[in-house]
């Protein structure tokens, strides 16, 4: 009991003035304390709400501080919410002559709290930004870094150039090539010397960036692509990675079609960015790339890009729904295609052609627009490739498609031959003979037409707007020796023995 005791004793009263102590602090300050927290909380507001009134003040501020973009940037009418979120509209950038570099009719932003109310900007403190109906000119320079192009006024605008003349035909190809390295090394060291109006080296960029319906004007090298209604979310950070969807309307310029997908990501955290990007290009007018003879049937391309962002490899497909030039009607046109250097390599062609089928392979050079495409064709039938002209025949054929840069100097040919067949009322063994395209006429030539016991033959006929014509034929037996010649001009027919007699017209 008397252990038992000294404990009740010990616990009970050697405790007390530290309870004593709690208790006092407990009533003397516990009413301070309920009146501080939400005073600091007040007081926050009070602050993030002069900062919301004072949106004008700090944006100026802010502009006359950053380094990244060079000239001057003005708003007309701007509000923000307490939380750094922020509206605008009628704003303009101007480089230090005063003339425009961009305008954007609204938008909106959204900024580090703490980096506006210590009044400390950095490449960092704009953490999301929305542009809505801007139109943009930029260029992307040879490691696809960006700078931000002046748009001139109206008054600026060039006048229409002279109609250039057709390129050197004495150019080979090599040439070109080499003419195109030069003028972009000239490009280069000019853009060197000239002043880059978004100066984002070395600094580290980490927002999220939104064009919607937005007017963007892009050079890269010496191509100019215009792009309309261009809506676009970019993910930045330039520490990581940059991911982006990208879709637009009509575009034009050294390309025309009906519209462009992108998505994909961009590896920043190398010595050079790697890309792994989806281009869909939907609609593509082939004549806007170069392809001759008024090709106008729309190309559909998907590609995948790997690799370093200046230098990427793709590889993808190709599609047709109908592709035609003069005297050939392809249609359901697929292949693959692989992309390296400003070369485009199609590969596993195939193509319906006439009732029959055509596979096909080729190259073209995006800088000198140069391009080869040979293909084979099988089992063509010839009633579907000329309705009028009572042939028929199965037909096989070698074709090769050669352009040097220029539409018109475009050109096709190659050679055929046919199984057995009727002409009208005439049966024939084999047709063969060799063929090329001179601007919307094909030729024939060298053409032969085996009757068994006997061979027509005409040093050349032609197809016109899918019609007909034939020149002189000459018919022989298998010795070679002459049984009859017909003009189809005169309608004249000469027989072995000489004599000419005309037919009834």
């Amino acid at each position: 009991m008397e252990r038992a005791g000294k404990k009740w004793r010990g616990t009970a009263f050697s405790d007390g003035p530290a309870r004593i102590k709690r208790v006092w602090l407990r009533h003397n300050f516990s009413r301070p304390i309920y009146y501080i927290v939400p005073g600091l909380l007040l007081g926050f507001l009070l602050l993030l709400e002069i900062y919301s009134q004072s949106a004008a003040w700090l944006f100026n501020k802010a502009m006359e501080n950053q380094d990244v973009l060079r000239g001057t940037i003005t708003v007309e009418r701007l509000a923000a919410s307490p939380f750094g979120h922020v509206v605008f509209e009628d704003l303009e950038w101007k480089d230090p002559e005063g003339r425009r570099i961009l305008y954007i009719p609204d938008g909106e932003f959204i900024v580090d709290i703490y980096d506006t109310l210590v009044q400390h900007f950095t490449s960092t403190t704009l953490e999301n930004l929305t542009l809505n109906g801007a139109s943009i000119s930029v260029r992307l320079h040879d490691d696809m870094s960006v700078d931000f192009l002046r748009t001139p006024d109206p008054s600026e605008r060039p006048k229409p150039k002279p109609k250039l003349k057709s390129r050197n035909e004495e150019k080979t190809e090599e040439q070109m090539i080499a003419e195109g390295e030069e003028k972009r090394r000239k490009e280069r060291e000019q853009l060197q010397r000239e002043w880059k109006n978004f100066n984002h080296e070395n600094k580290w960029l980490d927002f999220i960036l939104a064009l919607n319906d937005c007017r963007v004007e892009v050079f890269y090298k010496h191509r100019h692509y215009l792009l309309e209604a261009v809506r676009l979310r970019a993910d930045v950070n330039t520490k990581k990675e940059i991911s982006m969807k990208l879709a637009t309307g009509p575009f034009g310029g050294d390309m025309i079609g009906s519209g462009i997908f992108l998505n994909g990501k961009i590896d920043c955290r190398g010595t050079f960015p790697q890309c792994s990007l989806t281009l869909l290009l939907d609609a593509v007018d082939p004549s806007s790339l170069g392809f001759g003879m008024d090709v106008h049937d729309p190309l559909s391309m998907s590609i995948q890009f790997e690799g370093p962002l200046g230098s990427p490899v793709g590889k993808g497909t190709l599609h047709f729904d109908r592709l035609r030039i003069p005297a050939l009607d392809f249609s359901n046109v697929d292949g693959d295609l692989r992309y390296e250097d400003a070369m485009f390599h199609f590969h596993n062609v195939y193509a319906d052609v006439y009732g029959g089928k055509l596979a096909a392979e080729g190259w073209y050079n995006l800088d000198t627009r140069y391009y080869h495409i040979e293909g084979q064709g099988q089992n063509l039938r010839a009633k579907k490739a000329l309705p009028k002209d009572n042939l028929r025949c199965l037909v096989d054929l070698d074709i090769a498609v050669d352009c040097k840069g220029d539409a018109k100097k475009t050109s096709y040919g190659g050679d055929f031959v046919s199984g057995r067949g009727r002409y009208r009322w005439i049966p024939f063994e084999s047709i063969s003979g060799r063929f090329h395209n001179v601007r919307k006429q094909l030729d024939f030539y060298d053409v032969k037409i085996d009757f068994g016991k006997m061979t027509a033959a005409t040093d050349a006929l032609s197809i016109t707007d899918g019609k007909l014509k034939l020149h002189p034929i000459r018919l022989t037996d298998n010795d070679g020796n002459l049984l009859l010649a017909y003009d189809p001009d005169t309608k004249e027919l000469t027989d072995q023995y000489g004599a000419t007699h005309t037919l009834d017209r």
